[in-house]
């Protein structure tokens, strides 16, 4: 592969580009050019489709608490106050879409032409494609959970989700927003599609694998609320060869196996700001939830002298993982389990989990009066366990949707003074397309804000 820069511009988002043919009839400075199957293997490997979680997916939480100058117009404070667009900039790479867009382009590159190599097996030619439509599959959910309404199978075909971009040539008009319904449907056909051809272990834990697939469709599925595939696609995710840590056999999180090596991580994504979720702020509503002797607030927090009530994440060992883990598949069984009615198995499941978080003799067993009261322990030991990996944002439009989300105040601590407020039901939950890409494609469809 030519020794060029990977990184390309704002693929069809920003349009506007003249002189360029078929992208590989011609070779235009500072664009990669692969040439053989290794060169698409190894764009595997590479910062654009490794690094692909955005930071935004962690400032729109509940999770996180913050205090920004009141005139701040950063995405994240864009994000934190629920503004209708993350990133006002109309002259540089919009905030969480130019970057997601940036890892689309380059998946389409080996989706368009790895099967014409001639090198390599054709099995090895069929993996690499399969692992580049997970890896954009896993792209275009995270951008539908900022840009798009929650999935609603009643409107969801008439929602609008987002412009489905195959091409690689920049010169093409970018396409209309597709619905909802289409890019969902998109998204599990790519890593359906995929899964045949995905080998069971790969060469580290950023690269898809089968179970890497079947935890993506497990999350995209809960998010659609259709629990009966949810439910085969976490199965078949926890049959892949794992265990839980202990945090009782580690004197701090510093100590934990590095996030590429840990066994807990199913499949690693990583954000190009290497430092969240380190020291981002808790909201009290976060920590107040972890019990006496629950070693993830004393492993994975800290609090200052002054502040004894103000929690921040600490760092971990390695790039934080905002992809899938087998934590995330548990508790996602319970839940499935609790809507299903069945109390005690759901408990189960979500003890099997807990007893490994917390001190010896601080450890109580979960248990449930009913399927309701079942269903909220669960949701809520999943806040605590997944708390700032990338899924919160997700659990939070859907269970909105459900009428599960109570009122979100943005307050400051110190003062209780009240900055910003997300209701149930607000058309909050949806970002509008950033300005940047709108003065690129003013016939796009914005969202309702």
């Amino acid at each position: 592969m030519r020794s060029i820069n990977i990184a390309f511009v704002l693929l069809l988002a920003i349009t506007g580009f003249s002189g360029c043919d078929k992208f590989l009839e011609v070779k235009p400075k500072g664009i990669v050019i692969p040439e053989k199957l290794s060169d698409y293997q190894l764009m595997l490997n590479s910062r654009q489709l490794t690094l692909t979680f955005p930071p935004a997916l962690l400032y729109c939480t509940d999770d996180y608490y913050e205090e920004f100058d009141d005139l701040s117009t950063v995405p994240a404070a864009n994000a934190y106050y629920w503004r209708p667009g993350i990133d006002q900039n109309e002259k540089e790479n919009p905030a969480a879409w130019g970057d997601l867009y940036n890892s689309i382009y380059n998946a389409n590159v080996i989706i368009n032409n790895v099967m014409a190599t001639t090198d390599g097996t054709p099995a090895a030619r069929a993996s690499t494609l399969a692992e580049a439509l997970v890896i954009r599959a896993d792209c275009y959910f995270m951008l539908l959970t900022l840009f798009a309404k929650a999935y609603n199978p009643a409107t969801a075909a008439n929602d609008p989700g987002l412009p489905l971009v195959h091409s690689t040539n920049v010169t093409d008009k970018a396409p209309p927003r597709s619905s909802v319904q289409t890019t969902l449907d998109t998204i599990v056909t790519n890593v359906t599609d995929a899964i045949a051809a995905l080998p069971l272990t790969n060469l580290n834990k950023y690269r898809p694998t089968k179970y890497a697939a079947y935890s993506l469709l497990s999350r995209v599925y809960l998010y659609m609320q259709d629990y009966a595939n949810t439910k085969k696609y976490t199965d078949l995710a926890l049959t892949a060869p794992h265990n839980m840590i202990n945090f009782n056999d580690y004197e701090d999180a510093y100590a934990f196996p590095p996030t590429d090596m840990n066994p807990q991580v199913l499949w690693q994504r990583a954000s190009s700001d290497y430092t969240i979720p380190s020291m981002m702020g808790m909201q009290h509503g976060l920590s107040t939830l972890y019990q006496p002797g629950d070693l993830r607030l004393t492993y994975l927090a800290y609090s200052f002298d002054n502040l004894p009530d103000d929690y921040y994440y600490s760092a971990e060992n390695g790039y934080s993982n905002f992809g899938t883990t087998f934590q995330e598949m548990y508790l996602t069984k319970a839940e499935v389990l609790a809507r299903d009615n069945q109390v005690e198995a759901a408990m189960n499941v979500v003890n099997e989990l807990r007893k490994y978080r917390f001190e010896p003799g601080a450890y109580i067993p979960l248990t449930a009066t009913g399927k309701e009261d079942a269903l909220k322990k669960v949701l809520e030991e999943r806040r605590r366990e997944l708390a700032f990996r990338g899924v919160r944002w997700m659990d939070m439009k859907r269970l909105d949707r459900e009428g599960r989300m109570p009122l979100v105040e943005r307050r400051v601590n110190s003062t209780g003074a009240l900055k910003g407020t997300l209701e149930p039901g607000s058309k909050k939950y949806v970002f509008q397309i950033p300005a940047r890409v709108q003065q690129f494609n003013p016939d796009m469809q914005l969202n309702d804000r």
